[in-house]
């Protein structure tokens, strides 16, 4: 594997990350002018499902489009719309995002009392329903919450809280609190199911745990350049080596035709992911001043877990190639993607604003692109981090770790509004929001309303679904 992450294409668990308390600000912000069309180019169009040719081979290659998305001899089949695909999407903030200035209880004493300089203006908010609003910086989501496009499950955790990055994101994405767990509950679920790696798809540079079983990992493809080992004489070499002939033994076969399969993926998407890891991805050099928030021109980094770092528009990256996957057919029906830098110790109001207004460009064109397509109309993101934090301001202008939060659950078949009861400013405990939604409810909706298999083994108890999907 190499370093960097951006120049090679695996299946399998990664090495944990080291956790870090450094805040990344990513440059992109609300109002981008990211349309549709911009989206889907991020990724090439269709293109984008030979992602994984290289490394999985031809057999798995074929599989990895439905048989029903090719054309077919009948024009009366042509004519019937094919079922609605449920495709689940799992957003991980990495870091820990501030929910109560996300989600705003705008109109709460305690809330202004509490935050002080950091409390966000109320007369800036984007007002939703019973005295909560968006921050100002999520008018994409403000969008989707009036076209009842967006479930908000307010009080999201779990008994005896920690924190830590690790251990918290380590019980989220294992789904098992107290006993830790090396598997994931995702990956529970392919066990089970004896999936291929292809069911499961991480766009980023490691496998999280979530799509981690004992026996089948999902597959992950970093979204950066694909570059061919050596100079141009060693890749010269390279190609000849790759060479298929008949009457090859049998491991000298087997390494041509990796080879092989390998120059094949860089001839057809070299250009598509070096595109998609270009300076500009999202064209903000072409949009006016007045549309763009921050520094367009910041170089493409895959986010860091942890406290983490992000760089311009990397998760409407991620989303694009999401999108486009989904658009050209392919099979898989997990995806996993990720936006670090959100464990804002210090300055949190740029910091936030930056990486809220990310957050709602990439997912707000992403659902825009689901809709408008018979393929996408069964796509459903869910977004969720480690933990909430603290009521109070630090004296840093900043939230320490705290307890309890909001999962967004977004999507053009998710009927909106929120769920889960919110957690009581008036009975905090150590300073923190106490939690009284179990995470794992939003699991077993996952689970039971969209994969449609009973999530009880997979979340080793039984979890009462919600009625968003």
């Amino acid at each position: 594997m190499s370093d960097s992450g951006n120049d090679h294409i695996w299946t399998g668990a990664d090495e944990p990350q080291e956790e870090s308390d450094q805040t990344g600000i990513s440059p992109a912000g609300a109002g981008s002018g990211l349309d549709r069309r911009k989206f889907l180019a991020l990724a090439g169009g269709i293109g984008a499902a030979g992602v994984l040719a290289g490394a999985l081979g031809p057999r798995l290659w074929e599989s990895f489009f439905r048989p029903e998305t090719k054309p077919s001899a009948s024009p009366k089949s042509l004519s019937v719309p094919p079922p609605v695909r449920r495709t689940v999407v799992m957003l991980t903030l990495y870091g820990g995002n501030d929910g109560l200035n996300t989600v705003i209880p705008y109109q709460s004493p305690i809330y202004e009392s509490n935050r002080g300089n950091l409390a966000i203006d109320p007369a800036k908010v984007l007002p939703l329903t019973d005295g909560y609003a968006l921050h100002p910086a999520m008018t994409g989501f403000k969008k989707l919450w009036d076209a009842n496009r967006l479930a908000i499950v307010q009080g999201v955790g779990f008994a005896n809280p920690n924190y830590s990055h690790f251990e918290s994101m380590d019980i989220w994405q294992s789904g098992v609190s107290g006993t830790p767990s090396s598997t994931g509950w995702l990956g529970r679920w392919l066990d089970a199911t004896n999936s291929s790696p292809l069911r499961a798809v991480s766009i980023g540079p490691t496998m999280p745990t979530l799509l981690t079983g004992e026996k089948v990992q999902g597959a992950a493809i970093p979204p950066g350049k694909l570059v061919l080992p050596g100079d141009s004489t060693e890749q010269t070499l390279y190609s000849a080596l790759a060479e298929l002939s008949s009457g090859q033994p049998q491991l000298l076969a087997e390494a041509a035709a990796s080879s092989h399969n390998l120059i094949q993926l860089s001839r057809q998407m070299g250009p598509t992911l070096s595109a998609t890891a270009s300076s500009d991805p999202l064209h903000l050099k072409d949009a006016t001043s007045s549309d763009i928030a921050g520094n367009g021109g910041a170089a493409l980094a895959i986010a860091n877990g942890g406290g983490g770092q992000s760089s311009a528009n990397i998760l409407a990256t991620q989303l694009s190639i999401v999108a486009n996957l989904v658009l050209a057919g392919a099979t898989p029906e997990v995806y996993s993607v990720e936006l670090g830098g959100f464990d804002t110790h210090v300055n949190q109001l740029p910091t936030q604003e930056k990486l809220l207004g990310e957050l709602d460009v990439a997912v707000s064109a992403f659902v825009d692109a689901m809709a408008n397509s018979a393929q996408g109309r069964g796509v459903v993101v869910v977004i969720y981090t480690e933990f909430g934090r603290r009521v109070s301001v630090n004296s840093n202008q900043g939230t320490d770790h705290g307890w309890a939060n909001n999962v967004f659950v977004v999507g053009p078949m998710v009927k909106g509004g929120f769920y889960g009861e919110p957690s009581d400013l008036n009975h905090l405990q150590l300073g923190n929001l106490a939690f009284t939604t179990d995470f794992r409810s939003v699991y077993a909706t996952v689970f039971d309303r969209l994969l449609e298999v009973d999530s009880k083994s997979f979340l080793r108890g039984s979890y009462s679904p919600f009625s968003m999907v």
